[in-house]
């Protein structure tokens, strides 16, 4: 029997006092993505925010060490829709994001949906806080469209 998707996923949302064309610009340019995605230290070395194009980053850990990332960019459909897979550099099992952009009469509500290859592989990245750091996502990206 197949898995029910509600099983492996999180979803969560959250509404922008911006333009969607701002959020939209805000999650998809470069410039903008590496201020509030990606903590101090962060390196980007490959950057294509296109159907098929590919995005890859270095985080540092508190000891110290380089923790590799890659972003492949399924779906760009500005300003309403975006679909990537996130995973560690060489992970087979990439979490597919679906991020959607909700025009609010001038402010927009970004809905992001994680979906895990599995049961178990949602249950692990539970455990290890991917629901907060979903919200928290959303809040620190809040913060910096405020500067924009």
């Amino acid at each position: 029997m197949a898995e029910a998707l509600a099983d492996r996923e999180i979803v969560v949302s959250r509404v922008f006092d911006a333009p969607r064309e701002t959020v939209f610009a805000a999650f998809t340019e470069k410039e903008h993505v590496e201020n509030w995605w990606m903590p101090a230290g962060s390196q980007t070395h490959e950057w294509d925010a296109k159907p098929g194009g590919t995005w890859r980053y270095s985080m540092p850990a508190p000891d110290g060490a380089m923790y590799p990332f890659k972003v492949t960019f399924l779906e760009v459909n500005k300003p309403s829709k975006l679909v990537y897979d996130y995973a560690s550099e060489g992970d087979p099992n990439p979490v597919r994001t679906n991020v959607s952009f909700d025009d609010q009469g001038g402010k927009t509500k970004v809905t992001l949906q994680l979906v895990f290859a599995s049961i178990a592989a949602f249950e692990q990245a539970k455990a290890y806080g991917a629901i907060g750091g979903a919200a928290q996502s959303l809040k620190d990206l809040e913060k910096y469209v405020a500067t924009l």
